[in-house]
């Protein structure tokens, strides 16, 4: 193997420099690989599904959408309350396989089906964040899956509820 020093005042061959760059490239495209893990199935997901229900990458936990589905039943509640709280808990039962938890969410995206479900689903919703809540975006979109009345997507960080404080 070649040792090449790259404080040198000598110039490198275009050959032998590309080389290290392309070295260097694949060493950071591996590195970018590893980190990007998926994590767990969790009941509520326990049937095969075209994505992960969360992803780390680079410290960081990304959740795939959950639905307020009971994982026993598989069946989703009656009512944007019962649904918001249910989909809520998922995510927590999601979280928990990482050791994290909701104060570790640092950002929601929550879609209703009807804009009109917003003040109820934010009282559910803010049962389970009451100091702190994580920033969140909210829309109202024309369908979700199974006919559900919400759907929410997290992004979390292992630890961040010991380094938060109120601003």
């Amino acid at each position: 193997m070649q040792v090449v020093s790259l404080n040198s005042n000598k110039a490198a061959s275009p050959a032998l420099s590309l080389g290290i760059l392309q070295l260097l490239m694949k060493i950071l495209v591996l590195s970018t690989a590893l980190a990007l893990v998926a994590l767990t199935t969790t009941p509520a997901h326990a049937q095969p599904s075209p994505f992960s229900p969360i992803v780390e990458a680079n410290g960081v936990l990304y959740l795939a959408g959950h639905l307020g589905r009971d994982p026993q039943t598989r069946d989703l509640p009656k009512g944007i309350a019962a649904q918001t709280t249910q989909t809520l808990k998922n995510i927590g039962t999601t979280l928990a396989t990482v050791n994290a938890t909701h104060a570790d969410i640092v950002r929601c995206q929550v879609f209703l089906s009807s804009i009109k479900d917003f003040g109820t689903m934010n009282e559910a919703y803010r049962t389970f964040f009451p100091q702190n809540p994580p920033a969140r975006t909210t829309v109202a979109v024309k369908g979700l899956a199974l006919d559900a009345k919400i759907e929410i997507e997290c992004t979390a960080v292992r630890g961040h509820a010991s380094r938060h404080s109120a601003p």
